[in-house]
């Protein structure tokens, strides 16, 4: 186990047996898929160098990925795409040249939010009229970050959230919740630390907020999609991902190289592992007991030396296998992980989407 630190930690035990096979395939639709085509719901998408093929000269684009419904932000406005490309409807916009803060996010019903101006989010409706301005502005007068937005697919639930804002020398940060009727509320403060990542289950009824502060363990703090905090948790690396299963009962913690599995009814740790390579994937699937991740080497978007790594905890066994080509990544579209039936997953996101057969 060349890629594989052993030095996991279990609730249940630190021996393993011997694991039977973790087989890897492509699925069918996206066999013959390049370095630079990508499979989302059902239709061939182009997407190189984190952009569209069909709206390369837009400064910001954004596709999502349970529709490929998708949103190109240019100088005249806002173009929405169907999943083949071909452009539904555009909307007007003044981009400014000077605002680096500009960014999309496409919805599934081909309404969208645009970014402008730091802290600013216009709403637009599907038919390309603005709805409601937020503003996500703390107002400080020693300087923030640029707001952050983070939702479900479904944009059930949308967080926006200022990274950080500085007041008296010191870095704090803020998240609140944007509610139907485009109130908000606050669901996180603090003067003293900052957020690194804020996550959405994919059902929008949970929100996971990684705060750090040097000199100490990051933070994750889970709560429901109303702001009322469920647990919290440290972990002694910088979290890059949050995953929250489906019934907010577990979430998994991942860092570039480190890998943690908590209960969020007691906050325990269930396990945890490490990996020499980067990490760039990872989940558990509470009904399998198993823990999946994806470690590699990366080269602009594509990815080398690619292995699949399979924990079981109640077998306390592991697997691992490589997969013998590469794959690319893209920011556009998150890795996803699918549970068929029983240790069968499909792994979605990069250019192929990878079938997964666990047997312990």
């Amino acid at each position: 186990m060349k890629n594989f630190i052993l030095c996991i930690v279990f609730a249940l035990g630190s021996s393993f047996s011997h694991a039977q096979s973790l087989s890897i395939s492509e699925t069918s639709a996206t066999q013959n898929n390049g370095i630079n085509q990508y499979s989302v719901a059902g239709h061939q998408v182009g997407i190189s160098n984190n952009s569209l093929s069909f709206t390369n000269q837009a400064v910001s684009s954004h596709i999502n990925s349970l529709t490929a419904i998708s949103a190109a932000l240019a100088g005249s406005g806002v173009t929405v795409h169907a999943g083949n490309g071909v452009a539904l409807y555009d909307a007007l916009y003044n981009l400014k040249g000077n605002d680096a803060s500009a960014k999309i996010y496409a919805k599934l019903n081909g309404a969208f939010i645009v970014r402008e101006n730091i802290a600013n989010f216009l709403f637009y409706d599907s038919m390309g009229k603005i709805k409601q301005s937020v503003s996500n502005s703390s107002q400080s007068t020693e300087g923030e970050s640029v707001s952050e937005l983070a939702a479900d697919p479904a944009f059930k639930t949308i967080v926006l959230y200022n990274p950080k804002i500085v007041q008296d020398g010191k870095e704090g940060s803020r998240a609140k919740i944007v509610h139907k009727n485009w109130t908000t509320s606050n669901i996180y403060f603090s003067s003293e630390r900052a957020i690194r990542v804020v996550k959405v289950s994919d059902n929008g009824q949970f929100i996971g907020i990684v705060t750090y502060r040097p000199g100490t363990e990051d933070q994750v703090i889970l709560t429901d999609r109303f702001g009322n905090d469920l647990v919290q948790i440290s972990f002694d690396q910088s979290v890059e991902d949050v995953v929250i299963s489906d019934d907010g009962e577990h979430i998994t913690l991942r860092s570039n190289g480190r890998v943690g599995v908590y209960s969020t009814t007691s906050g325990e740790r269930i396990g945890s592992t490490s990996f020499r390579s980067r990490l760039y994937f990872a989940e558990y699937i509470p009904e399998d007991e198993t823990l999946i991740a994806l470690t590699a080497s990366q080269a602009g978007s594509v990815l080398e030396d690619v292995e699949l790594h399979a924990i079981n905890i109640s077998a306390r066994s592991i697997e691992r296998n490589g997969y013998n080509s590469q794959l690319s990544i893209t920011d556009l579209l998150p890795l996803d992980l699918n549970r068929t039936s029983s240790f069968r997953y499909t792994l979605s996101g990069m250019n192929k989407t990878l079938s997964l057969k666990v047997q312990f």
